[in-house]
């Protein structure tokens, strides 16, 4: 009997969905002839604007011709016309790409506003499909009344309910509640995300297949779901499982075919939250579209947001009486076979895949040969790189759940469903203020200020220990301090990294200052749950300073180790971000010691390899005891003098990493299993192996290591701790923890010898080679010479011998507009690798250098060096005289000229010339 009502209301929401087809059917066969007429008018507009330019083009080539003809040898007389057919190809070409701009920004417009008119006719159809669906349920219970019996032993109004929830029949008909804070917080809807797993797997199913209508696919989808959560999880699920970006479409859809279910994704008429509002619809559920801002792609901390820039959109749901947050968009994650699919696999592409997957097997295995020989080769290998943890930044965040089904992966971000307002507009912010769902909304000048987060912030249970704003403000010192706090079950399990970088456009690109890497400037430490970044930038200005972080791989073993006992690389994820302002700047800043990149303190040593700290003993006395076991809790410094020079107020912190030494010092470490060690004492402007016979450890009956430090000088020191497990196949060590030594008293000091610091030699001329380029192995192979001039083609492709050791980057700049180094495309050829290829397009005449950036792979610095200048000059053809390079690229021009600052600016030498 139930069945037979259930299939007369999806009968009745069948009947409805076909006409609401054919109403949207309509409105975007319309879209689709007036995006054609608007395309045959722009081509129109941009054919007449050719013919025009191009009759005065060949006018203005006649007149001259005819003035001359008589006095012009034949030689002259096809120059000049090589010339014109030359400035007739320039003038297609630019009318080209205006073309291309034009038609680019009419298909923004033209979209924008079809989304706007698409999503105002789901709301109405979905407003219509509710109604519907409230009207049976008022049908429904009357004849459920008419058909209880009349003996009173059960009470009508539960057996109508039991019957509505039997049909699964819940739809609010009351007035809707205006935008308000939740009852309760997400964590009180369900304790923890596996509740769903079973609705997950049936949605990954249903999505497999195809269907003709919503009101099927929601009846498989929801069907034999009994609440509004349910519901709304399974609707979230389908849209982050169904990746709607990569599906194919022909060109002419059949409305009545599974794909002509989803065509306005196909023109692009629809949107994810569009698309989940006309599903909850159908599933019974109330939800609105909220539009607004965010802090998306290309927003940086400080900056202020137009009414036009940043805008977003998102949705609200209403889940027993609440209105909860959803952002389907930002929640969508895919992965198939590891890697984005952009379209279906054809007989043809499949083959092409297996043929390169054979390649790329066969070249993995020449890898591997060659590096095993390298490792047979040395019988001892230190990892100097922080393999565990400087990993590849991303912006997914902890919560992106992996459902393994066959050979496809879903992905997904769990934060974006039912987000916390308090934590929903940490990175979205309503143009209506009531749906902030806040006790108390915040207005758009407070939303800039709140500190740059992403979702994996929150999935760890992060929190600052302290109010911060997006742009904090340095001492006089140069000082400033980030800390976090972790959920405390977690604390042992997340790895932090972080990126110092100049904000500057000029500098930006720039990883260093005066030949140390902006991270040394940086101390990150973890004791307990709290990880504090205390900062020191070594220069006035404005920087950007970025948090990652990620969950150990639980592949890799309770503590993060892997099955052999080394450590193994994995990606970090964008948590926070600031911006950092300095501006004014006391004393001097010198960057900490050159030790393996990351965080300091025994924290990392034991959740790599699980080596416990035990004590720090002085020469004459025990200075602490730290243990994990004890009841003791060392506090972190606020002060960040770490990084200065006064050692004599430096904090001494064991457990953060920081210890201050008179004479000698001992660091003593108890040990969980057997390992093998290489500790490297580290100073400033010392080379590491000079520094060796002042650093001894012993392992004392496997269970203790006792690391012994005696400084030379007083100074500050850094020691890097490496280990690997003795019954490791991998002769490779790994990075385990560091400490920072401040050592204040010597009573008998030691000569050590100092190196120079590093600094990029000068060349004589901004153009051409520097010293550095010759000495890196690399060579020109297609332009000898470093001015290059262009007539005929506004396409140029030069080639330089790279070695394989040396790494390179580039930047392209045009006078006087600036950077604009995504006109050049590099690449080093498959096949011989050690040729690298500069593929540049001119947009238009005028000035350009191509600054080509290289350093060692292997090398002790991470900053690359100018080693190269090209001058390209794109000219009419013929070409005109130019004057002469002059030495220290001072070219005379007038007006305002890019190459005479900057990057380019004279050395004294040239000035003394």
């Amino acid at each position: 009997m139930w069945y037979k009502k259930r299939q007369r209301l999806i009968d009745a929401q069948k009947k409805l969905e076909e006409e609401l087809r054919k109403e949207e059917d309509a409105v975007i066969d319309e879209m689709m002839k007036k995006r054609s007429e608007e395309n045959n008018k722009l081509s129109e507009e941009i054919k007449k604007e050719w013919e025009v330019r191009l009759k005065e083009l060949t006018e203005k080539f006649d007149k001259e011709m005819g003035k001359k003809s008589k006095k012009l040898r034949d030689s002259e007389k096809k120059l000049m016309t090589v010339n014109f057919e030359n400035q007739k190809r320039e003038l297609g070409n630019i009318i080209e790409r205006k073309k291309a701009e034009k038609r680019q920004n009419m298909t923004i417009r033209v979209r924008e506003k079809e989304q706007r008119k698409m999503a105002h006719l789901v709301e109405k159809q979905s407003q219509q499909m509710l109604q519907l669906l409230a009207a049976k349920q008022e049908e429904l219970k009357q004849e459920v009344a008419q058909e209880l019996p009349t003996n009173g032993d059960i009470s009508e109004p539960d057996v109508i309910e039991n019957v509505m929830e039997a049909l699964n029949l819940e739809v609010t008909t009351t007035e809707l509640p205006p935008p308000h804070p939740p009852s309760c917080r997400k964590k009180d809807l369900f304790s923890d995300v596996s509740v769903f797993n079973e609705i997950d797997n049936q949605v990954i199913q249903v999505a497999k297949d195809d269907h003709l209508t919503y009101t099927d696919m929601m009846e498989k989808m929801t069907g034999n779901l009994p609440n509004d959560i349910d519901k709304a999880r399974a609707i979230y699920r389908w849209i982050t499982v169904k990746d709607l970006n990569i599906m194919e479409f022909e060109e002419a859809i059949d409305s009545n075919t599974p794909l002509g279910l989803l065509k306005g994704i196909k023109f692009g008429t629809e949107t994810y939250h569009v698309l989940f509002m006309r599903l909850c619809s159908y599933a019974g559920l109330h939800c609105k579209e909220i539009k607004g801002h965010s802090k998306s792609v290309g927003y940086e901390p400080g900056m202020k947001i137009e009414p036009e820039s940043f805008q977003n959109t998102w949705n609200a749901v209403l889940i027993d009486g609440d209105w909860r947050l959803v952002q389907c968009n930002w929640g969508a994650r895919h992965l198939v076979l590891n890697k984005d699919k952009k379209k279906q696999d054809s007989p043809r592409e499949k083959e092409k895949e297996r043929k390169e997957a054979e390649k790329k097997e066969q070249e993995r295995k020449e890898a591997e040969k060659r590096e095993q020989e390298r490792k047979e080769a040395e019988k001892q290998k230190i990892d100097g790189e922080n393999d565990g943890e400087n990993g590849d930044a991303t912006e997914n965040g902890k919560g992106d759940e992996t459902k393994v089904n066959d050979t496809i992966r879903y992905q997904y971000d769990e934060h974006y469903f039912l987000t916390d307002p308090d934590e929903f507009i940490q990175e979205f912010w309503p143009n209506e203020p009531e749906w902030q769902l806040l006790e108390k909304p915040i207005t758009k000048e407070e939303f800039e200020e709140l500190p740059f987060v992403r979702s994996v912030f929150f999935h760890f249970g992060m929190h600052f220990d302290r109010g911060l704003k997006a742009v904090v403000e340095t001492s006089d010192r140069g000082g400033c301090d980030v800390r976090l706090k972790v959920n405390e079950k977690l604390e042992n399990d997340i790895v932090f990294f972080y990126q110092l970088r100049f904000a500057d456009r000029e500098r930006r690109h720039e990883a260093g200052y005066r030949g140390a890497y902006l991270e040394r400037f940086v101390y990150m430490t973890m004791i307990d749950n709290t990880v504090m970044f205390s900062v020191h930038v070594p220069t006035p200005g404005e920087y950007f300073f970025e948090v990652f972080a990620n969950r150990l791989d639980e592949a890799e073993g309770p503590k993060g180790n892997a099955s052999d006992g080394v450590v193994s690389s994995f990606r970090l994820k964008c948590a926070c971000k600031f911006k950092i302002v300095c501006k004014t700047l006391v004393g001097k800043m010198h960057p900490l010691p050159e030790c393996a990149a990351g965080e300091w303190g025994p924290k990392k040593g034991k959740r790599h390899f699980g080596i416990k700290a035990i004590s720090v003993k002085h020469q004459d006395k025990d200075h602490e005891t730290i243990s994990d076991d004890s009841s003791e809790t060392t506090s972190l410094k606020s002060d960040t003098e770490v990084i200065d020079t006064q050692l004599k107020d430096t904090p001494d912190n064991p457990k953060g990493g920081i210890v201050n030494v008179n004479e000698t010092v001992d660091l003593v470490f108890k040990l969980t299993k057997p390992l093998q060690f290489v500790i490297k004492l580290r100073m400033n402007s010392v080379e590491s192996k000079a520094l060796d016979p002042f650093v001894h450890h012993t392992v004392e009956k496997g269970s203790t290591l006792r690391i012994t430090v005696s400084p030379p000088q007083t100074g500050q020191y850094g020691i890097d701790v490496y280990a690997r497990p003795l019954d490791s196949h991998d002769k490779k060590l790994s990075h385990a923890f560091k400490y920072l030594l401040n050592c204040l008293k010597v009573t008998e000091p030691v000569e050590i010898p100092k190196i120079r610091p590093k600094t990029t030699p000068k060349r004589d001329s901004q153009w051409g080679p520097s010293p550095m380029f010759e000495e890196l192995g690399m060579r020109t192979v297609s332009h000898s010479e470093p001015k290059i001039e262009c007539s005929e083609s506004n396409q140029i492709t030069i080639e330089v011998f790279v070695p394989r050791s040396v790494s390179v980057s580039h930047q392209f700049l045009r006078e006087p507009g600036g950077d604009i180094r995504d006109q050049v495309a590099m690449a080093r050829q498959e096949s011989n690798p050690e040729k690298t290829f500069f593929k540049v397009t001119l947009p238009e005449t005028g000035n350009y250098m191509l600054a080509i950036y290289a350093r060692l792979r292997d090398g002790e610095s991470r900053n690359l060096s100018n080693v190269y200048n090209y001058l390209i000059v794109y000219r009419k053809s013929p070409v005109p005289e130019t004057a002469p390079l002059a030495k220290g690229g001072d070219r005379k021009s007038s007006g305002s000229s890019i190459f005479r600052k900057g990057l380019f600016k004279k050395t004294e030498k040239d000035k003394q010339k």
